[in-house]
Formats: C-alpha cells, sequence, structure tokens
C-alpha cells in the first residue's frame, strides 16, 4: 500500500512539473523579447497537447512566411503559424517544410495566451 502511494505521488510530481514553453517570433530564427510563456497549468497542457496530436499531415510546402510562435512541448520544438480562423499550421523546428494543420479552437488559443496579431 505505502509502495502504491509512493508511485501515484511520484506520478502526480511529474505532472506538475511539466512545462510547455511558447515565444513569440519575429521570424524563424529571432524571437520577440519578452514574449516568453511558460504554461504549467495542467488543463491547458492538456488542451495544447490533445490539439498536437490530432494534427494531420497537410504536406511538405517550400514556406518562407514567419510563424507567430515556436512553442516547445516535451522534448520537441514546432513552429505555429495561426489567425482568427479556425484552423492553424504547425511544423517541428528540425523539419520546418513539412506541415500539419490543427483545429484552434477558442479553447486551444486561450490555452496559448493567444492575441489577435494586427499587420
Amino acid at each position: 500500500m505505502l509502495c502504491s502511494l509512493a508511485l501515484v505521488a511520484c506520478n502526480d510530481q511529474k505532472e506538475a512539473s511539466k512545462v510547455i514553453e511558447i515565444q513569440e517570433l519575429i521570424n524563424f530564427d529571432e524571437v520577440q523579447p519578452d514574449t516568453l510563456q511558460q504554461i504549467s497549468n495542467a488543463k491547458d497542457i492538456k488542451i495544447i497537447e490533445k490539439t498536437f496530436k490530432k494534427a494531420r499531415e497537410f504536406g511538405e510546402v517550400d514556406n518562407e512566411i514567419a510563424p507567430q510562435y515556436k512553442i516547445k512541448l516535451n522534448d520537441d520544438e514546432y513552429y505555429l503559424w495561426i489567425d482568427n480562423t479556425i484552423t492553424g499550421t504547425i511544423a517541428n523546428v528540425n523539419s520546418r517544410n513539412m506541415f500539419y494543420n490543427i483545429l484552434a479552437t477558442d479553447e486551444f488559443k486561450e490555452a496559448i495566451n493567444y492575441r489577435e496579431q494586427n499587420k
């Protein structure tokens, strides 16, 4: 019984220490100063992870349009293109030409603290 409680406590600590980092970008290699967010809320993390897991492969695209965000999720980093529509696009930083479509729900946008940008 004590061993089971210890395992549950360790598991809870691991979940509690999980953080997703999000940074606004100027271009692929340059971050917007003072925009680093560390998301540790379990509900927000679950929403973000679920959105990324449900991503659908779009295909390979030669893209020069800078993403709005870089997201560090577990051991991977992703670029995120998002706007005021219900869809968004992600690409792994290590293969930035392979695109995946995501469903950018209001819930997802709230989880990443998305602010519509006027450009």
